[in-house]
């Protein structure tokens, strides 16, 4: 029995921070909103392909005829561990390059009624620590991703105001290796929400725009299977815990927050627009997490989110009548600033981001968007499941946007 609620507790530590990465990893903007050359500002308010049916649902009022945006992108992603009492428990760069792509169509209904859908990656990693860092009990590899499907529509109320509303339908596979690879999880969910937009045009040279993404719950469940073995931490041998064998089901829930963004669009000059956008992630509704292995709940593990305030501004201009530069910064507060609480899945800090990027006219009904971010995820502390010390975390973005207009 000792043995037993002992591996039940270590599984449950585990499970915490596998599904971590779905509370911190499962949100990065740069999969699905296609503003990344701007640092994510404007959008809420830009309405210029078919990308706006997931950023604002009330923007393809803005689309005349019907459009496809077809985006092709890659990921690297680092994440270095940096162990405060011993070198030999640091861990080299857990992560690296990962494809992605998304999918957008906006049909126009009538005069007044535009319908739209989209598939997107709304975040997702895959990380190998390996063996020998002070964390290998816990996490020694996982694959997440999340795929959403996002069916909308819009309504012209009249020249100035649109609204637009839309379902979320995610999807979510997670699986992940611990215990020295001697422990196996594979979950996956399905969950819905819903969003929410409103686009205001002031005059012909100023809009605003509000979005609104309602919380997501997921609830995650699997199989779980761990063999017999007698577990050493590589560092210090002369530590051991025996783990039984044993498997059966997992389950954890978890939440993707409350998110709402303010945009505007202001054309300052001819060449020259300038964008920013204002938003609020509310993580502190995430308050608890249940962790229950065989339909027994195993612990209640309170968490220790706080809410995210996000920033950023952009500019364009169009350098020819076929060529448009893109740039822009953007900030984003900590939802975690407690090292006891923290994750080797995805640990964040403060993020910054810095972007670059062009749009070229191509012909008449297709352009290309090309960007590249870069994101820096800060240096949170840990202090948890064995691990001291201090990640180094950035992020990496390089991709491609096809547009296209149906008239």
């Amino acid at each position: 029995m000792i043995k037993k609620n002992h591996s039940l507790t270590l599984l449950s530590s585990a499970l915490l921070l596998s599904f971590q990465a779905n509370s911190a990893g499962t949100l990065v903007q740069e999969m699905s909103k296609m503003t990344v050359s701007t640092a994510g500002a404007g959008s809420a308010v830009l309405a210029e392909n078919a990308s706006v049916t997931y950023s604002n649902p009330a923007g393809m009022s803005y689309i005349e005829g019907n459009a496809l945006s077809i985006n092709t992108a890659l990921m690297d992603l680092s994440i270095y561990y940096n162990d405060a009492n011993s070198p030999k428990d640091s861990s080299g760069n857990a992560g690296g390059l990962q494809p992605y792509g998304s999918l957008y169509y906006v049909h126009q209904l009538n005069d007044d009624v535009h319908l739209g859908i989209s598939v997107s990656a709304q975040g997702g990693s895959a990380l190998d620590y390996g063996h020998d860092y002070a964390g290998a009990l816990t996490l020694n590899d996982l694959k997440l991703s999340v795929i959403q499907f996002n069916p909308s529509a819009s309504y012209q109320v009249n020249d100035t105001l649109s609204i637009g509303a839309g379902l979320q339908i995610d999807y979510a596979s997670f699986e992940e290796n611990i215990l020295y690879d001697q422990g196996n999880i594979e979950t996956d969910s399905w969950t819905l929400g819903y969003n929410l937009g409103v686009m205001y045009q002031l005059d012909k040279n100023n809009r605003l725009g509000i979005a609104y993404r309602s919380r997501m719950n997921h609830d995650l469940t699997g199989a779980i299977n761990t063999e017999s073995m007698i577990a050493h931490k590589p560092s210090h041998p002369y530590i051991s815990i025996p783990i039984p064998a044993m498997s059966g089901e997992a389950g954890l829930n978890v939440l993707n927050p409350r998110q709402l963004e303010i945009s505007g669009l202001h054309q300052l000059t001819q060449p020259l627009s300038l964008v920013w956008s204002l938003g609020f992630e509310q993580w502190s509704g995430n308050d608890s997490t249940q962790i229950s292995i065989n339909d027994n709940d195993v612990s209640q593990i309170e968490r220790n989110f706080d809410d995210v305030w996000t920033g950023s501004v952009g500019a364009r201009y169009q350098l020819t009548a076929r060529l448009r530069l893109e740039t822009g910064i953007g900030y984003a507060t900590s939802p975690l600033d407690v090292p006891e609480y923290q994750g080797a899945d995805l640990p964040v800090d403060t993020q910054h981001r810095y972007s670059v990027g062009a749009t070229y006219q191509w012909t008449k009904d297709v352009t290309f968007n090309t960007y590249y971010s870069y994101v820096d995820y800060g240096e949170p502390e840990i202090n948890s499941s064995g691990m001291t010390g201090q990640f180094d975390n950035a992020n990496q973005f390089i991709g491609i946007t096809m547009n296209m207009a149906f008239k």
